[in-house]
């Protein structure tokens, strides 16, 4: 894979990495990363002494880093039949990490069967042989007006970010839905406001969101924002957060405009 980034832009991205370890070093802190390098280095030099496992299976393998999972390894000598990685590209929302899963399977090749396979005396590796990435298109929680949505997002990875991401066909379900309602409210509205009144500072007899209902922001700040309004009558989480969770009805508040309007001011709209 080819980096999308001019060589000003990775020259400046290094000195703030460089900067970083600097930091860490003066601190004598350490981040995970430098855990799982360590974690390499240690069993490289000394054998693992805990149970080696017969089979390794590994769901939501799309938030682990390529050295994360390169850890299995050292657990597991069955290369042939013992290892299953289960994921979903669209799903990636750990911070710093770009998932492929043809990444995972160059790594696998490269750091699980051939050094599983090489000849100690000569450094010679045997070939070995992968098996075949199997797409599950069938969806069985989520109504098709969402997944056509989704698969529209999807689409617009692929093209303009088309090394970042698997291309894989379009998830399909048997639930019929109607597509997800945009609210756009006039210059001096707030949706939010609307739905729910004025009830972050005003205790009244006001209708909020149940146990299945949720509201989706971006980060910490728009929770402390939206905080303002709803006061305790909604749920309001981030992305990270509500991950693995199910709601009948999902408010996505104002998801984009920061990005956008980030993009404005740099492009002098």
């Amino acid at each position: 894979r080819v980096s999308t980034l001019s060589k000003q832009k990775r020259e400046r991205i290094y000195d703030i990495f460089q900067d970083y370890e600097k930091m860490k070093m003066e601190k004598g802190e350490f981040d995970l990363a430098d855990l799982v390098i360590d974690l390499h280095h240690r069993l490289i030099n000394e054998r693992f002494e805990g149970d080696e496992m017969d089979f390794v299976y590994i769901d939501e393998v799309q938030d682990l880093t390529m050295r994360q999972i390169a850890l299995f390894k050292y657990i597991c000598r069955n290369v042939d039949e013992g290892f299953v990685f289960s994921g979903d590209t669209a799903q990636t929302i750990a911070r710093g990490i770009d998932f492929r899963f043809q990444d995972i399977r160059s790594l696998f090749y490269n750091e699980f069967i051939l050094e599983s396979r090489s000849d100690g005396s000569a450094g010679r590796k045997e070939k070995g042989q992968l098996s075949d990435i199997f797409n599950l298109r069938q969806n069985f929680r989520t109504h098709a007006g969402v997944l056509n949505l989704a698969q529209s997002v999807i689409d617009l990875l692929y093209r303009f970010f088309r090394q970042s991401i698997d291309v894989l066909e379009p998830e399909t379900s048997l639930i019929y839905g109607e597509a997800p309602i945009l609210l756009e409210p006039g210059n001096d509205e707030n949706a939010i406001v609307t739905i729910f009144g004025n009830s972050g500072n005003v205790g009244g007899n006001i209708v909020g969101f149940g146990a299945e209902q949720v509201i989706l922001v971006r980060d910490d700040c728009a929770r402390m924002e939206i905080s303002a309004y709803v006061g305790k009558q909604a749920l309001v989480l981030t992305i990270v957060e509500c991950k693995g969770l199910e709601f009948q009805d999902v408010l996505l508040y104002n998801f984009f405009w920061l990005i956008t309007s980030e993009k404005s001011v740099e492009s002098n709209i």
